[in-house]
């Protein structure tokens, strides 16, 4: 059969490229993106440091590194053509240490094999000539190394996709799916302006407002559900899971007395415990903020303030609960978005609870970590020239800062990172109690705790001050001046992880019939996007047409 409908989930990034790339390979097909947020980017893609990663650490020969390789043929090209801002800064990663040193050999041993273009070890006394202010025992320099801004490269791709005549329906929140021998409907609901979340204008510069004109691409209101995919039971009662998030005014977890009570008789946890309470507190106290601006009566309807009793509600707290605005959106909310062809699921940090709702395996899970970024302003830069990175850490997978000169000549110095009070929670106080249970609920988050605890808890102290963060920084370039950095970007990155414990970097997908659902990507899959697009692609159109 020929493909005439084709919808994508998620307008980041990699949803934006793929849904190019299927106009590009079919150019007859309608090719409708649904997103609940209102513009493109509005997650991931919007909130990076805009470093393009040059493959210096992946491992030889492996998909990860071959995807980069054919990221950066396909990406460099493209946005010299679509005007959208890059430079190339080169970058350097300093050791510190003899133990640091040793990685950064086996780093550059890699980078070699990976053919990455003019990387070079520099000693202790050639630092200065890439990088004046820098120090360090051993450098790697990457001359080719760059950034860009990501946000422009998703409207850019998108502005592309409207171009083919695709269509763009944001607001619209995907909840369900109903799998077909050769189709896949669509059920979702609107989200008001004020409940979706956004990263910045969209590509058509309408501030959010969809371009979907007057219904749904591929839409058969009549249509019925059939099929030899849809006949079971368990299949029927994922379909019903409605992955949604939800905000209510009171804790349902303490995390202090959830680490107390897992890791309470180990020497690390007691070294960091007046650390991991002072944490808790700041998390109480923004709870306590939220319970002062409760309704003049104080009360809270039980059923919202509460877990349910019978235990109905699902994974992560996302069914029958109450939203931001206190009130209960049920199934007569929803409505049938579309019936298509092929569908392709790029949904980063709601990946898991999608693939439930598909009637999906529920591994691997996202947990999603908190990425805090800091700004120097432009006149303050003059010491860093282009990207400066500690050395990766298997141990610590976490641990990688860089000081980066952005496009606008500031400074970006980051990631801060942690686990996330919620998937999509930007605002330093915010968080989604949903979220907070999904993380806690995943015996892979332990496990990963467990692994990673002695070497995490080293960062806990900069987790909660600034000052510690910014001297950790200051390590590599000590002529920063602190009291000139302020709060930048915060991004939430959505990690795939194993019922092991075990972090997934990778290129995954689950396809089940016509529904292909992205699970992973690569740690910098930005970098990689309209490589991945074409994976993407490739696996949701195999022998599509039989």
């Amino acid at each position: 059969m020929s493909i005439s409908r084709v919808a994508v989930v998620g307008t980041g990034i990699l949803g934006v490229a793929a849904a190019r790339e299927v106009t590009m390979r079919h150019p007859d097909a309608e090719v409708t993106v649904f997103d609940k947020a209102d513009s493109v980017a509005a997650h991931q893609s919007g909130h990076t440091s805009g470093i393009v990663d040059s493959g210096l650490d992946q491992r030889p020969g492996a998909a990860e590194a071959k995807l980069t390789r054919r990221g950066l043929q396909l990406l460099i090209p493209y946005m010299a053509e679509a005007g959208v801002p890059y430079r190339e800064c080169g970058q350097l990663l300093i050791a510190q240490n003899t133990d640091e040193a040793e990685r950064l050999e086996e780093i550059f041993a890699r980078a070699k094999d990976n053919e990455v273009p003019g990387a070079r070890l520099l000693e202790r006394h050639e630092i200065g000539a890439v990088e004046p202010a820098v120090r360090g025992v051993l450098g790697l320099f990457s001359p080719h190394a760059a950034i860009a801004d990501f946000s422009a490269l998703t409207d850019a791709l998108a502005s592309d996709v409207r171009a083919a005549g695709g269509t763009f329906r944001f607001r619209t929140e995907v909840t369900a799916f109903d799998t077909m021998s050769s189709e896949v409907r669509l059920r979702g609901r609107s989200v008001p302006a004020d409940d979706s979340p956004s990263g910045h204008e969209s590509a058509a510069g309408d501030s959010g407002d969809d371009d979907r004109g007057q219904g749904a691409a591929g839409a058969r209101d009549g249509d019925v559900a059939s099929g030899p995919d849809e006949g079971t039971a368990g299949d029927r009662d994922h379909r019903h899971e409605r992955p949604r998030t939800y905000h209510r005014r009171e804790p349902v977890i303490g995390i202090g007395d959830e680490l107390r009570d897992r890791f309470g008789g180990q020497d690390w946890f007691k070294q960091a415990e007046s650390t991991i309470g002072e944490w808790t507190q700041k998390l109480s106290d923004s709870w306590s903020r939220r319970d002062d601006r409760r309704p003049p009566d104080g009360r809270i309807d039980d059923e919202r303030s509460s877990a349910r009793s019978d235990g109905s509600r699902t994974d992560g707290g996302q069914n029958e609960a109450p939203h931001r605005d206190g009130s209960d959106r049920d199934a007569a909310a929803e409505e049938v978005l579309g019936t298509f062809d092929i569908v392709i699921v790029c949904a980063g940090l709601q990946a898991d609870r999608l693939s439930v709702a598909a009637g999906l395996d529920a591994e691997p899970r996202i947990v999603p970590f908190t990425s805090d970024y800091y700004r120097i302003p432009a006149s303050d830069t003059e010491v860093v020239r282009g990207i400066i990175g500690s050395v990766p850490d298997p141990q610590a997978p976490f641990a990688e800062t860089s000081i980066v000169r952005g496009l606008d000549d500031g400074l970006i110095l980051g990631p801060n990172t942690f686990v996330a009070l919620g998937r999509e929670s930007y605002d330093r106080p915010g968080f989604d109690l949903a979220d907070i249970g999904s993380t806690a609920r995943s015996k892979g988050f332990w496990k990963f705790a467990a692994q990673t605890a002695k070497t995490a808890v080293r960062g806990v102290r900069p987790l909660v001050s600034k000052t510690a963060f910014v001297d950790g920084i200051r390590r590599f370039v000590p002529e920063l001046d602190p009291d000139a950095v302020t709060p930048g970007i915060r991004g939430v990155r959505a990690q795939a992880m194993t019922a092991e414990g075990e972090l997934i970097d990778e290129l995954t997908m689950t396809r089940r019939g016509r529904l292909t659902v992205v699970r992973s990507v690569p740690k910098w899959a930005a970098t990689s996007a309209l490589a991945i697009a074409e994976s993407i692609v490739d696996r949701a159109f195999e022998n599509a047409a039989r």
